[in-house]
């Protein structure tokens, strides 16, 4: 209270000279103007100047035409000095010099003679000697007229300036006046600012005293210790700090937090400091220090806390501890309770692993039937046909013809056991148990094999091949799987096709694959069944009273896309065309 009873007397004189400064100030600025404004030359003080040229240009228009009047001057002279005489009673007639001769009573008589000037206008472009006497006759009223206006002009301007004079003197005085109380009022707020100068340098000196004695205070407190000002640089860094940064005092105080270590510049930490100076008090829990690329870094709790000075945030203070040891205890228990989640984790994907072979087994055993079903139906009636045209012929048959008959049983019977096999794979890739065999082959002589036999279960069947490049149909593919899915498409063509109608196979290649396509003239599939036709079990509406299970076309996808090869139905209007395109030797194998 006693201080701030001190300090009112020295706060009324600045306060009151900050106003008084003010209106002095503002009061020589307005007389300023008003000086300039006044001294700025009017438009109109040029009027006897202008008087005296339109009274020169009247009387120089009057000789040219006596001078016309006795031969001696043309029309155009005469032009001349009428445009001359008009363009000075037109700056007459404009802004101030109106002004001026309306106000001295010589407007009506300024515009007679306007008037008397656009009357003769018109002599200019016809102008002859016998118009001279006319035209002096005409501007007789001129040069009288100008001569008085100048003399008025002149008289004015006198008045005037004698009276601008008398003003200029007395604004300047008060002007001089108002300058002397701003020069007084300046002194005092110079004098008033250099003694708060004073006092805040002795304030900032008691300041930073009290700061260094808390310093000296928690120097020896075992937690690190920092304090920063307003703007983030730091005031205060104990030893604790300095050992647990690995910086000292001396490197750190006065800069910026961010620029002493990179964990001052962390996210969370940042904005602890910030929430400090806001006033708000934070914590951050276990967060990594690193003192050293090399080293392991420590694991601090931070606390932050606002300081205040009277009211006012003028800092933060932080408090750094060693929680190492709790973390390495933490760590610990979170390692112990990995390594339990591990071993149940790895017991659970054993029983998974456990149950999805049970449930493979399962889905071979189950589909195992349905590709019996689809994929022994013709090599058995191979066997068959040629067994039964065997037992036909009975004695009649000529050792060669029986020998043909048992070696295409025995031949179907072998490609039989071959299909066991790739079944038996295509059912074991479906369960994800097994992968194909890939090498190099011939597919041209795979497919004539497979149409020999479809020819022979399938009599009737017309079944043309065409093939593209001789010779260059090496594959790299697993030649049973790959058997296997053109026994599959073709058999399903010479189904579906129509009676009579014929199955066309065309074996070409483009840039990096072999290319099979199978077509049919039978009925075209449906577009809603287009997306499902390779889904297993699904047969669509063209296979309506055709004897099937719908596992043919799904096997041979499956095993074409085993081998890095794919089997897709083309766009057509008639009938229907399956590709198996395979990876060639020479071409892109993967």
């Amino acid at each position: 209270m006693k201080r701030l009873g001190g300090a009112v007397p020295w706060l009324v004189l600045p306060l009151a000279a900050v106003p008084v400064f003010a209106v002095l100030l503002t009061f020589s600025l307005i007389r300023m103007v008003g000086v300039e404004t006044d001294m700025r030359v009017e438009a109109e003080q040029n009027m006897l100047w202008v008087m005296h040229q339109s009274e020169i240009a009247a009387r120089r228009l009057t000789e040219t035409a006596m001078l016309a009047e006795l031969g001696e001057a043309g029309a155009d002279e005469i032009a001349l000095r009428l445009d001359i005489l008009g363009s000075r009673i037109a700056l007459l007639n404009a802004g101030p010099q109106r002004r001026f001769v309306d106000r001295h009573g010589l407007g009506a008589e300024l515009d007679r003679l306007s008037d008397t000037l656009d009357g003769i206008a018109p002599l200019a472009a016809d102008f002859t000697s016998d118009d001279a006497a006319g035209l002096r006759a005409a501007l007789g009223p001129f040069p009288p007229f100008f001569g008085r206006a100048a003399n008025g002009a002149m008289i004015a301007e006198w008045d005037n300036l004698g009276g601008r004079l008398e003003t200029y003197r007395a604004q300047l005085r008060k002007t001089i006046v108002s300058l002397i109380g701003i020069m007084g009022a300046g002194g005092v707020l110079a004098a008033t600012l250099v003694m708060a100068l004073r006092q805040s340098r002795q304030r900032n000196r008691l300041l930073r005293r009290a700061r260094d004695f808390s310093g000296l205070l928690i120097s020896s407190s075992g937690e690190g210790i920092l304090a920063v000002d307003e703007t983030g640089r730091c005031t205060l860094w104990n030893g604790a700090m300095a050992a647990m940064v690995g910086q000292p005092a001396e490197q750190v105080v006065g800069r910026k937090l961010t620029e002493v270590a990179g964990f001052f510049d962390i996210a969370p930490v940042r904005h602890g400091v910030a929430q400090a100076l806001r006033g708000e008090t934070a914590q951050l829990m276990l967060q990594p220090l690193f003192r050293d690329s090399h080293a392991p870094p420590l694991h601090v709790d931070l606390r932050f806390f606002p300081m205040r000075n009277e009211g006012r945030i003028v800092g933060a203070i932080v408090f750094l501890h060693d929680a190492s040891d709790r973390h390495a205890a933490q760590q610990k228990e979170a390692e112990a309770r990995d390594r339990l989640e591990e071993l149940v984790a790895e017991r659970t994907r054993e029983l998974d692993d456990a149950l999805r072979r049970e449930k493979s087994a399962a889905d071979l055993y189950r589909n195992f039937a349905a590709m019996i079903s689809h994929q022994f139906r013709t090599p058995l009636a191979v066997a068959d046909s040629a067994l039964q045209r065997l037992i036909r012929r009975g004695p009649h048959a000529t050792p060669d013809e029986v020998a043909e008959r048992a070696g295409r049983a025995r031949g179907a019977i072998a490609g039989l056991t071959r299909l066991v096999e790739s079944t038996l794979d295509a059912a074991r890739l479906e369960a994800g148990q097994v992968g194909a065999r890939r090498r190099t082959c011939d597919l041209a002589g795979i497919l004539h094999n497979v149409c020999a036999r479809q020819r022979a279960a399938s009599p009737h069947a017309r079944i043309d091949i065409r093939q593209e490049d001789a010779g260059a149909q090496a594959a790299f593919c697993d030649p049973a799987h790959a058997e296997q899915v053109l026994e599959n498409l073709l058999s399903n063509a010479v189904k579906y096709a129509d009676t009579g109608s014929q199955v066309s196979v065309h074996l070409h290649r483009d840039t990096d694959r072999l290319l099979c396509d199978i077509r049919n003239a039978g009925p075209q599939v449906a577009g809603a069944d287009r997306a499902r036709i390779f889904e297993r079990n699904f047969r669509g509406a063209n296979s309506t009273g055709t004897p099937g299970t719908g596992v043919g076309l799904f096997i041979a996808r499956s095993l074409a896309r085993m081998q890095g090869g794919d089997v897709a139905l083309l766009p057509g209007d008639a009938g229907a065309t399956f590709r198996l395109s395979l990876p060639r030797r020479d071409g892109t194998t993967a």
